[in-house]
């Protein structure tokens, strides 16, 4: 087996500084993939890029809520109505980017709220419908982020189990679909050069997806915590670093890039 890198960018579509981001870091990086919210005002310019650079591999990122997962997790819980919804508010966001003129690559969700166990299986069983092949579902960053200065921190600890403990319960629901391990949420906004380096010195074999929030927007760049977005002019360095670059190849990680 080889290794291979899934990289991705999440948040196309969300403003015109985002949409740059992705566009630059797909030509002269090493960006293939972006995660499209078509929810979102700058959706329609997003779509333009895509078709106009059709080696771009473009995704739905789902949008459920706009913050606080946990309150929407809680809502598919424990309301009837919310459940009986769920399948037309996705279907409606698929159909939206078909509308654009893209075709799905993949599947993935805004904060991740994808991941809750009401709601992947629905997710799931829309793609196999739509036939898009791939569903992210985050894991086994823990154990490659371990030694990483700084990081091994409680919060990144209980978000690791948190999401280690939801992909047991719902991996099942991906039967068909590919799910490769997905790194990134437990430094969301902080994939620095050196994090980015570190993780690719421990890639496994086979395929790996890392994701990104990169924007050309000045105004936002990560320190030691990240923007609130989460977007960042930090994370677009990232994704155009010559020494990444050159970590992939000395490691001879293949980048993935759309099916022609």
């Amino acid at each position: 087996m080889t290794r291979r890198l899934i990289a991705t960018a999440d948040d196309f579509g969300d403003t015109p500084g985002v949409n740059a981001a992705v566009l630059k870091a797909y030509r002269e990086g090493i960006l293939r993939f972006a995660s499209l919210m078509v929810l979102r005002p700058a959706a329609a310019e997003a779509s333009a890029i895509a078709r106009d650079n059709p080696g771009l591999g473009v995704g739905l990122h789902l949008e459920l809520c706009a913050d606080s997962p946990e309150k929407a997790g809680a809502r598919y819980f424990f309301s009837p109505g919310a459940r009986a919804g769920l399948d037309g508010e996705i279907r409606a966001q698929i159909e939206a980017l078909l509308k654009l003129g893209v075709k799905p690559t993949h599947l993935d969700g805004h904060i991740n709220v994808h991941v809750h166990p009401v709601v992947f299986p629905a997710v799931c069983r829309l793609a196999r419908e739509y036939g898009i092949p791939r569903v992210r579902l985050p894991a086994e960053e823990w154990e490659a982020l371990k030694g990483f200065p700084g990081a091994e921190s409680p919060g990144a600890a209980l978000l690791a189990g948190v999401f280690g403990a939801m992909g047991a319960w719902v991996g099942g629901a991906a039967e068909g679909l590919e799910r490769p391990r997905s790194w990134g949420l437990l430094r969301s906004g902080l994939m620095k050069e050196d994090y980015a380096l570190w993780l690719i010195g421990r890639l496994p074999e086979g395929t790996t997806e890392m994701y990104f929030h990169p924007t050309t927007d000045p105004a936002l760049r990560a320190t030691d915590a990240p923007a609130p977005s989460h977007q960042s002019t930090t994370e677009l360095e990232t994704l155009l670093s010559p020494k990444v670059r050159r970590a992939l190849e000395e490691r001879g990680v293949e980048l993935v890039s759309r099916p022609s």
